[in-house]
């Protein structure tokens, strides 16, 4: 059975547990035209996640956690540079961590970057036999079906957060009063980086980290009163995505992240120039396809350059480069320099040399 498809056409809690049934061993590749990620399964449990963004990295993790101070990660990271050992044993031969807190915080952090897979609103998901260095993954796998269940909680808490929190253009303040309850790191750092009014997506790129803790986190100080709301400014054309922490972090985050020689992801904004060409499928078990979905499949005919395609109607900008990516990895979609008319044009002799050389 191949599994792909939409994000919102299946749970993801159903993804998570469909390795389990025939205890599948590969990854669960989820992702966007500006993110990806891959779950890792072993015999149908959860032994890993990689994630192409610096921001979800292990040294983020565990600095917003309080693992480790700054200046002891800056030390381990630099130290890492220069062996090539992998931060969670380097914490470790520093004396930083014990191996059971490593152990502990790379399961949190692990468990941390799937259940962030449960907001994200659109993406394709595919599965494939494939899993990295053993090394990387987990000794002690994670139950899929708990994993499940806090995923499922954070987004019905993000729902909540959200009636408060309506979009990222709102603007806090630190409140006059001091914090009565026991603040956390994370909370401490949000704290710390409200010196001045910020908007909540400025505030983010000051904070880092999980998206959701960070919205979690600032709740629970405004519920305490140690941060007020100060105006809400329009949403904007801001984005919570992340930015970049600092370079020694963005280099510890290299030892985990996708974009190698085998896992090249691209921003599909950078195809825009391209003419996309569907090639229907004749396979007799092909999965049926909505006449909406049919109808857009058949626009790509050559003659239109995929920014045409996906922006003429920007309400449904996300939704149409899902379709785009799910065919690009079905391998039915081809990607021509030029209108297919143009190519055509130039007939099979020597003013068309593309058209010698791939077509005969």
């Amino acid at each position: 059975m191949e599994l792909t498809g939409r994000l919102g056409a299946v749970s993801l809690a159903e993804l998570l547990q469909w390795p389990g049934r025939d205890r599948r061993s590969g990854a669960l590749v989820v992702r966007t035209s500006r993110r990806e990620k891959r779950v890792f399964f072993s015999h149908g449990e959860i032994v890993g996640c990689q994630s192409g963004d610096p921001s979800e990295s292990l040294g983020q993790h565990l600095l917003l956690n309080g693992y480790v101070s700054r200046e002891r990660l800056l030390d381990a990271l630099a130290l890492c540079r220069s062996t090539g050992a992998r931060l969670g044993t380097t914490l470790v031969d520093l004396g930083v961590l014990s191996p059971e807190a490593a152990l502990a915080a790379l399961r949190a952090h692990v468990e941390e970057r799937v259940c962030d897979l449960f907001l994200w609103e659109h993406g394709v998901f595919y599965f494939e036999q494939d899993l990295p260095d053993p090394s990387v993954l987990l000794s002690v796998p994670l139950d899929p079906v708990s994993v499940a269940m806090e995923g499922s909680r954070w987004s019905d808490e993000e729902a909540r957060i959200r009636e408060v929190l309506v979009h990222d253009g709102v603007v806090l303040r630190r409140a006059r009063k001091p914090d009565g309850g026991t603040a956390s790191p994370l909370e401490k750092r949000v704290v710390a980086a409200l010196e001045r009014a910020h908007r909540l997506d400025e505030l983010y790129a000051q904070v880092h980290g999980s998206p959701f803790r960070f919205l979690e986190s600032v709740y629970a100080l405004l519920v305490r009163g140690a941060v007020d709301i100060d105006r809400l400014d329009e949403a904007g054309d801001h984005s919570s995505e992340i930015r970049m922490f600092d370079l020694l972090l963005e280099q510890a985050a290299s030892e985990e992240v996708l974009f190698s020689a085998r896992h090249l992801s691209l921003p599909l904004e950078w195809l825009n120039r391209f003419f996309p060409l569907w090639v229907e499928s004749e396979e007799e078990d092909a999965e049926p396809i909505g006449a909406e979905e049919a109808a857009f499949y058949r626009r790509m005919d050559g003659s239109r350059s995929l920014s045409d395609l996906v922006l003429d109607d920007p309400s449904r900008r996300q939704e149409r480069m899902d379709l785009v990516l799910l065919e690009l990895q079905k391998g039915r979609l081809a990607l021509l320099p030029r209108p297919l008319p143009e190519i055509k044009a130039l007939g099979s002799g020597v003013k068309n040399p593309w058209l010698r050389r791939f077509m005969g």
